[in-house]
């Protein structure tokens, strides 16, 4: 009777666990559910800071908490929406953490495409030259003036003078 009774209830076992993961795999399908981050829950963005440099992650927003790794120009990062003191919160890195704080100044909306070409400033005035993204101005370029352009969206540039606006830039040869 007792061996009756295991190999009974071994088999039904089975069955209980194989109809939890067809619910499961159900469920997942019908309502989109997904057990982890998925990209499209999440806004796409890129890293644009200047040639041979690196951004860092933190734990938490702010500078003052060590960096839990580094990426570089062009790596793509995906934001859940989380934004405190300047930071934004980024998921599903290929870091030995997959999520952590990056400073916006260095997040673009658009993929840098890499130049290492010369352009011209275009504008009707001077033009600011910025540390980062939106950041402090560090000098005014004179318009007329050359620059090396490292990288290029449709909103900024990173230029051997710093960040600009790319709207007045002409790229030398176009």
């Amino acid at each position: 009777m007792k061996k009756f009774f295991n190999a009974y209830f071994g088999v039904i076992l089975k069955i209980v666990f194989e109809i939890l993961a067809l619910a499961t795999i159900i469920f997942v399908l019908v309502t989109g559910y997904s057990f982890g981050y998925a990209e499209e829950d999440y806004t796409e963005a890129y890293v644009l800071c200047t040639p041979n440099d690196y951004v860092n992650v933190r734990p938490s927003p702010s500078t003052k908490g060590e960096s839990l790794g580094y990426l570089y120009c062009g790596y793509k990062v995906y934001l859940d929406g989380k934004s405190r003191n300047g930071f934004l919160h980024c998921v599903n890195m290929s870091l030995e953490r997959d999520n952590g704080w990056v400073y916006k100044g260095y997040i673009v909306y658009d993929e840098p495409e890499f130049l290492n070409q010369s352009a011209t400033i275009v504008s009707k005035g001077r033009l600011a030259a910025r540390k980062y993204i939106d950041g402090k101005r560090t000098r005014w370029l004179k318009p007329m003036a050359t620059l090396k352009v490292y990288y290029w969206t449709d909103e900024w540039a990173i230029t051997n003078c710093g960040y600009v606006r790319s709207q007045y830039l002409e790229l030398d040869g176009e």
